[in-house]
Parts: C-alpha cells; structure tokens; sequence
C-alpha cells in the first residue's frame, strides 16, 4: 500500500489535472487583458462608446460592447448588427470601412471572421453586452489598412440568400415581402463606425 503522502500527492496531482481540465473560454478571458478597443463615433461626430477586444497573447477570447446611444438614434429598444469591417476608416456614412472583415473567401454571412453578435439597444439607449470567440488573432485586425466596426441601424439576421425579388414568396400566396436578406443580413445603414487601435 503507498505511503500516506504519496496518496497525498496522488490525490493533489488528480485535483490539479481536475482544475487543468475545466478550464474554459470564460477563464482564459477573464484572465485576458484588453488588446484592441474600437471607440465608436455616428455620422454627426457623437462619440458612442466602445466595443474592447479583451484575451491573452494575441488572440481576443471576448468582445465587450459599451454604448450610450443619443435619444435620437434609430429603432431603439430592438437589436443592431455588429461586425467588424475590412478598413479602418470611418467617414461618414462610413462605407470607407468596406465590407465585412472576412479572412475565409469562401465563408458566407453569419460566418465571417468578423461577423459579431447582435446587441440589444435599450430603450434609454444603452447598449451592454459581452459575447466569447473563438475566431481573433488580434495582430490579423492591424493589417495595412487596418478595420473598423460599425453599428448597424437594423437588426441582422445572419441570413445569406441572393437577390431575387421572390425569394420570400409565399407558394401559397399568404405572403410575398420584397426585398429581405442580402449577403450581409439586412442590418441596414452604417450608424456608428469606430477605428480599432491597440490598447
């Protein structure tokens, strides 16, 4: 039988192999440090908030979103689209961001790189939210012409469906909505737009 301190040690290294294991993403970005911020500005020049890229090394485990929206910002109390932009230039109406950040050419909405979740707006125009990822190698947003992220006037529905003007059409007849769900998931105009820089 193994002496009591073996057991002891035996008993020590199983707990530790045991914490070892349950380590989660959660963990890894509770223990991060900010590497990357985006403080968001709309077209009038209003700064908005931040949204923080938060991990260890180079790689971002969670996004932050903390905003105070003005009282006359768009559809307040509903979600807006967030993603992360190929460009890091925000001139109104922001379209100088470009397209969707997207290291995959052959990924569709819903699946690009910087494709983020959608945030909640409140009434009162604040905007609180923290989601985990998986998919940020933070040195890829500081390419030679950097990224931006934008906040969307409508909602994004993750949706990737060519344009064809019955691509919602009821066979039935009930329904036809024109219109509806573009390469970059219908969340509408660029309201706010914010450079993302290093911390």
């Amino acid at each position: 039988m193994p002496h009591p301190m073996r057991w002891a040690a035996l008993a020590a290294a199983g707990a530790l192999a045991a914490v070892t294991a349950t380590v989660t993403l959660s963990d890894r970005a509770e223990a991060g440090r900010p590497l990357a911020r985006a403080v968001l500005h709309d077209a009038a020049g209003t700064r908005l908030g931040t949204v923080t890229f938060t991990g260890t090394g180079h790689h971002a485990d969670r996004v932050d979103v903390d905003l105070d929206l003005p009282a006359d910002a768009p559809n307040p109390d509903s979600y807006h689209g967030l993603h992360v932009h190929a460009v890091g230039e925000c001139t109104p109406p922001f379209t100088t961001a470009g397209g969707h950040w997207n290291l995959d050419p052959h990924a569709t909405h819903g699946h690009h790189t910087g494709d983020l979740a959608s945030v909640l707006v409140q009434p009162d125009g604040r905007v609180s939210a923290r989601s985990e990822t998986h998919r940020f190698d933070v040195d890829q947003l500081f390419d030679a012409d950097g990224s931006a992220v934008i906040l969307h006037v409508d909602a994004d529905n993750f949706g990737n469906v060519p344009i064809a003007p019955d691509r919602y059409a009821d066979p039935n007849g009930w329904y036809d909505a024109p219109g509806g769900t573009a390469a970059t998931g219908d969340a509408g105009g660029r309201y706010g737009c914010g450079v993302v820089e290093r911390r």
